[in-house]
């Protein structure tokens, strides 16, 4: 064995970790650290140790490019120390030097959540590190660092969502990659060249890693056209079957067909008629017979092209169909891009309710092409939005923010494509960040049904006609904020200004003439129930959700029946 085949067959040697200041560097590399029996070295505490003084007095005395200078000497003395987990500060990534030699031997991990997550971790749990860079609208800049220095983080080997994740399974996650890749610094000097890039280049828009499954999500103007080349760089060289409705056969199909020959791809496609009622075990016995006659193999590739429906259809036939075959979302409105797409989650429906017989199986990429976006009709394209307005709500209140101020746009005949692009893409982030963190909907991940346990009810309860699913879904988010501040949990104002952005958008507040003892029932149904009582995803205030089972059936009676007066 060579000197170069033995130093690959072993893990690295180093484990460095990235990130926002604030993100938990710190606290996770003190775990890994302890587990492994590694020195931890953090780069802050180095300049402290050869300037005589902390990161912050630097930056505010000599400046942040002298600073930057001094962190760059550090990270070189730091990789010569070996084995190591080093934690580095939020910036020193940013120098294509220190990227490159902190590449020859450690496995890169980028730490990420939300800033709105970051922001409530500092302020929650103040410590004696300044961080001048930050200044006092905390989670404003926390937004500005992440969107310049995203780019420079996603050159990293592992991407690890620490969105609602205790240091220590954080610490877990890295444990399980670093432990399975002996060939993690793999691509030598080509990879060492990506590193020192001083323009280093752009990656998908977001990434879906559940630690066993990771998954990129692309955004942006014209993706269709790249889908030959994002196949093959996904390793997908087999006969492509394609699952559409007739609505989108008939606005893209020909441009996803010139997609594919243009490729090299061979293939067929299956048209179903566009809505919730074909999304149904007789409709994905039908397409199993499909693929049988198609003599469809296992290295094949299911394409979900379309909405939610057939993202959940085709997935569930992908999950089931020769023990499960890999499957590629291509959403094609709003709502599948930053919902149904994105997380795994594979249904059919049953009389009795929806998404009640299913799957988790994550596709191998997400597409999402904005221009797919312009053929789609008003109503469907303003429901999606409900889901943005969602994630916002939950998870962002600087998204909200963003959406508030272009409402008007958003919600007018021809939106901004490149505000489309940047709202979606930060959207996707989200919803990427929480599916990650809990792919198996065991914990965090519950707090994306928020607006959805009312919001099912009143789509069954009208079979699946009279309201689209974002219509219903920001309906149920009206509940859920009346029934919080019925129970004193979110104020006046905040359910108020949840309204005004709803309204503003388009989107329905009530769901007028619906049986309230109908929709009370099918709640009832609903896959989230346990121990025979609701559970309702709640907010305190914007960006943070809380799942509560405590909630008197009373109130959720009063609040239905407000929804469904008149």
């Amino acid at each position: 064995m060579s000197t170069n085949e033995a130093a690959t067959s072993t893990p690295p040697r180093q484990i460095v970790l990235i990130g926002l200041s604030g993100v938990g560097k710190s606290s996770v590399g003190a775990i890994l650290a302890e587990r492994l029996g590694w020195p931890l070295i953090d780069t802050d505490d180095l300049v402290t140790e050869l300037e005589g003084r902390t990161p912050a007095e630097l930056i505010t005395t000599r400046g942040e490019p002298a600073f930057r200078k001094v962190e760059e000497r550090v990270v070189a003395e730091a990789v010569k120390r070996m084995p190591a987990v080093i934690s580095l500060g939020g910036g020193a990534f940013l120098s294509p030097r220190s990227r490159r030699v902190l590449g020859e031997q450690g496995l890169i991990c980028w730490l990420d959540a939300a800033p709105s997550e970051i922001a409530r971790r500092l302020r929650d749990t103040p410590d004696s590190t300044e961080r001048p860079l930050l200044g006092e609208d905390l989670e404003g800049r926390l937004q500005e660092l992440s969107d310049e220095r995203r780019i420079h983080y996603s050159q990293a080997d592992l991407w690890v969502p620490a969105q609602g994740m205790p240091p220590g399974d954080v610490a877990e996650r890295i444990l399980q990659a670093w432990s399975g890749r002996a060939d993690a610094l793999g691509g030598g000097a080509r990879r060492r060249e990506r590193l020192g890039n001083a323009q280093p280049q752009a990656g998908p828009a977001a990434i879906v890693d559940t630690g066993s499954e990771r998954y990129p999500i692309w955004v942006g103007a014209g993706e269709l056209m790249r889908l030959p080349e994002r196949l093959r760089l996904l390793g997908l060289e087999g006969a492509v079957y394609v699952i559409a409705d007739e609505s989108v056969i008939a606005a893209h199909g020909e441009l996803l067909v010139d997609a594919l020959d243009s490729g090299g791809f061979r293939g067929a496609s299956y048209v179903v008629p566009p809505g919730e009622t074909s999304k149904t075990l007789r409709a994905a016995e039908e397409i199993y017979g499909w693929l049988a006659q198609s003599r469809a193999e296992r290295g094949d590739t299911v394409v979900a092209f379309g909405g939610g429906v057939i993202g959940d259809l085709a997935g569930y036939v992908a999950a089931t169909y020769l023990r499960g075959m890999p499957f590629v979302q291509i959403p094609t409105s709003v709502l599948a891009m930053n919902d149904a797409a994105i997380g795994g989650k594979v249904a059919v429906d049953l009389p009795e309710g929806k998404n009640l017989v299913g799957a988790f199986h994550q596709p191998r990429a997400v597409i999402s092409d904005i221009d797919l976006l312009r053929t789609l009709p008003r109503r469907a394209f303003t429901e999606g939005l409900a889901e943005v307005v969602k994630h916002a709500l939950i998870l962002d209140p600087l998204l909200l923010g963003e959406i508030e101020r272009h409402a008007g746009d958003l919600g007018g005949p021809q939106p901004d494509q490149e505000l489309l692009t940047r709202v979606i893409a930060r959207s996707s982030r989200l919803k990427a960040l929480i599916v990650s963190a809990d792919p198996k909907e065991r914990g965090l991940r519950a707090i994306l049904n928020y607006g959805h346990t009312i919001g099912h009810a009143i789509e069954a309860v009208t079979g699946y006609e009279d309201y689209l699913h974002g219509e219903a879904v920001a309906v149920g988010m009206m509940g859920a904020a009346r029934i919080a501040e019925r129970m004193g949990i979110l104020d006046n104002e905040g359910v108020a200004r949840q309204a005004d952005v709803l309204r503003t958008l388009g989107l329905p507040l009530a769901a007028p003439g619906v049986n309230t003892e109908a929709v009370m029932e099918t709640m009832f149904l609903d896959k989230k129930v346990q121990a025979g009582r609701l559970r309702f995803v709640l907010l305190e205030e914007f960006g943070r959700p809380v799942v509560r089972g405590d909630v008197p059936e009373e109130i959720v009676r009063e609040v239905v029946r407000g929804l469904t007066a008149g």
